[in-house]
């Protein structure tokens, strides 16, 4: 836990997100072999926190937390709940986020009703 807060501190002494930074962030969610769900929460720690990323940083985030959040075809509470983290981080939703909560719902077996209320919510947003 320690070596995180400190990851975390290092990758966001400046604010920002950088390829060079993401570089970093890709080894250490590889580093155990196994992408999951804690992974996942800290990305959106680090989305949240930061006051600017870079497109690598979607690039390696969204399709990481799909996997993730997919593994078992279902959203629950707690995958919701940090969709709704990632969602408000940075405050404004954006439209990579949006196509990322579209990919979830067609794609889960099973979602919560709160889920399905947040996409029906989403979808009003329009596309631009």
């Amino acid at each position: 836990m320690a070596h995180l807060k400190q990851l975390k501190s290092e990758l966001l002494s400046d604010g920002k997100i950088s390829a060079n930074e993401v570089a970093r962030i890709r080894r250490y969610v590889e580093e155990d072999g196994a992408l999951d769900f804690d992974d996942v929460a800290f990305l959106v720690q680090l989305l949240g926190e930061a006051d600017e990323v870079c497109p690598e940083f979607d690039e390696l985030f969204l399709p990481l937390m799909r996997h993730v959040l997919l593994k078992d075809g279902k959203i629950d509470l707690d995958e919701q709940a940090v969709l709704v983290e990632m969602l408000v981080a940075g405050g404004a939703i954006r439209q990579s986020e949006l196509k990322l909560v579209r990919e979830l719902q067609i794609e889960a077996t099973e979602t919560t009703p709160g889920f399905e209320k947040l996409c029906q919510a989403l979808l009003a947003i329009p596309a631009g």
